[in-house]
Order: C-alpha cells, then sequence, then structure tokens
C-alpha cells in the first residue's frame, strides 16, 4: 500500500495493526520484512514490484499538496515544477503494480487523475 505522505503511513499502519493485520513499512533501504502488507510513501517503492498495489489518498490536497496548490497564483511556474514532480511519483508508484492497480481517494480526487478519476467514479 502506497500512500503519499508519512502522516498518512503512520495512520494506515495503525488501523491496519488495530484490525491485527501484520505490516512492515518500507525504508530507504527496502522493506522492513517480508511479512505482512508493505506500507510506505511514493519515494520508498522506486525499483520494487509488487503483483497487486494500492495507492491510497490520491486526492486533492495531498496529491499534490496544499501548499502546492497555494503556489498556482503566486508562483506558476514552481506551481508546474511541483506537480509535475508529484505526477512523476504518483506515475513510479502506478508502475509498481505487475497485476492490479487500486487508487482511492475521499472527497475530491486529485487533479493529477485527470479524466481517469471521471470515468472511475461514474462506476
Amino acid at each position: 500500500m502506497c500512500v503519499p505522505t508519512n502522516d498518512m503511513l503512520t495512520q494506515v499502519a495503525s488501523r491496519l495493526a488495530k484490525k491485527g493485520i501484520t505490516s512492515t513499512e518500507i525504508t530507504a533501504d527496502g522493506p522492513r520484512d517480508d511479512e505482512g502488507v508493505h506500507i510506505g510513501t511514493m519515494y520508498r517503492f522506486k525499483g520494487l514490484e509488487y503483483q497487486r498495489m494500492v495507492i491510497a489518498g490520491v486526492q486533492r490536497g495531498l496529491l499534490p499538496g496544499a501548499s502546492v496548490e497555494a503556489l498556482r497564483r503566486t508562483d506558476p511556474s514552481r506551481y508546474q515544477a511541483k506537480c509535475k514532480r508529484a505526477r512523476s511519483l504518483l506515475f513510479v508508484a502506478a508502475t509498481r503494480a505487475r497485476d492490479a492497480l487500486t487508487i482511492v481517494w475521499h472527497g475530491d480526487p486529485s487533479p493529477l487523475l485527470g479524466k481517469l478519476s471521471v470515468t472511475a467514479s461514474a462506476r
């Protein structure tokens, strides 16, 4: 399971533990253990491959972050660069899935999903 922020990583690990589901965090050196659900931020999944992948928190305000959205009017070129980086992170995370990919959000989907979110919401 892949999430956009460290705070969300902590929340997901806690919720899984409360449900009795074992998880292991992906660190800079890779997964700490082979057991359980592997969870990490988008930065940690580079170079890894999983049969199934869930990317959670792909919503407005988290991807890209709220601070990036604030740059839209004040610094358009920096806003574009930060959006491009966020889009690249999402792409890398999505391409870690070999067989199945699920992308979820709460509230409004990330603008980085574009037409994909409209198609998914219609289901």
